[in-house]
């Protein structure tokens, strides 16, 4: 067996994945809050918790351990070389892998990987998902964050005709921001806060709005369609993407916003397919369980 793991800005989610079927176990699936501005020992333990009880459970020996993770960090060595913005301050330098094999008691066989979370999203929708049969596709994750993944024949790319630096989009310039700034939930909560002086937390609050024939919510959502529409348009006519998935909190509102999004695409001469995970946080966990394969994990890009 293999435990995939997806480690967010407030969770971790562990899930046993048989490498033969390659098949997620709904039965071996834990999901933990985390707080992200507790001490090292704190999140270590809470990570740990999770981990364990997934092992515990495991029927089968454990192959490895693949961890999908927010950038910026050193996936190569699975160190936090890098500060997070407002997020995990306290494991800032920690080496990961080495505290997570020592603390797990794993002899120096069994591998622990690391890789960007949006990029196992994209690898786990090629691998069980939506863009299966695609040779050039895009997949991002709308949520707290931004998260995007240039895929070619199964593999994320970071460099390139038509890629963006280190193959991620939420950094590139829009408006009077960054591209994150306009395709996360912040933006949501910030719009609909400007038009009705309303506060909400989340476009799930949103979405409930709506029920109350709240105009204000249709006028949000068109507004998102648009503004990623014309983002996404010459990302995805330059790299010649055949299909873009999208997964995240924010795609669970697909109907409010997925025909104006295609319609608006349409009218800047982007004809591609647009398809909604299916998967949702599944395809992060299959993708990072990918990972474990020597042969796959030796092709990827760091």
């Amino acid at each position: 067996m293999i435990l995939g793991v997806d480690i967010g800005g407030n969770y971790i989610t562990v899930a046993g994945i048989d490498p033969k079927t390659n098949k997620l176990s709904e039965t071996n699936l834990v999901s933990m809050s985390v707080n992200n501005k507790a001490s090292a020992d704190e999140i270590l333990e809470r990570w740990i918790f999770a981990l364990q009880k997934v092992i515990d459970t495991l029927e089968a020996p454990m192959e490895g351990i693949g961890i999908a993770i927010p950038g910026p960090f050193d996936y190569h060595n699975g160190i936090f070389a890098f500060k997070m913005q407002q997020k995990y301050d306290a494991l800032f330098c920690l080496n990961i892998k080495e505290l997570l094999k020592k603390k797990l008691q794993l002899s120096d066989d069994i591998p622990i990987r690391f890789y960007n979370d949006a990029a196992c999203f994209g690898i786990g929708e090629v691998w069980r998902g939506k863009l299966k049969s695609i040779r050039r596709g895009l997949g991002i994750t709308l949520g707290a964050g931004f998260g995007a993944s240039f895929l070619f024949h199964g593999l994320p790319i970071l460099s390139g005709d038509g890629i963006p630096k280190d193959g991620e989009l939420y950094h590139i310039p829009y408006k009077d921001g960054i591209a994150d700034d306009y395709f996360s939930t912040r933006w949501f909560t910030k719009r609909y806060k400007e038009i009705t002086n309303t506060t909400i937390n989340n476009v799930k609050e949103l979405t409930e709005a709506s029920l109350q024939n709240d105009v204000a919510v249709q006028q949000v959502f068109d507004e998102f369609s648009e503004n990623l529409a014309e983002f996404l348009s010459p990302w995805l006519k330059s790299y010649d993407a055949e299909a873009i998935v999208i997964g995240g909190s924010i795609a669970k509102a697909w109907p409010f916003f997925a025909a104006t999004l295609e319609k608006r695409l349409n009218e800047q001469k982007c004809f591609i397919k647009i398809h909604k995970s299916e998967l949702q946080e599944k395809a992060i966990l299959l993708g990072s369980a990918r990972l474990v394969n020597d042969t796959f994990y030796k092709g990827l890009p760091f």
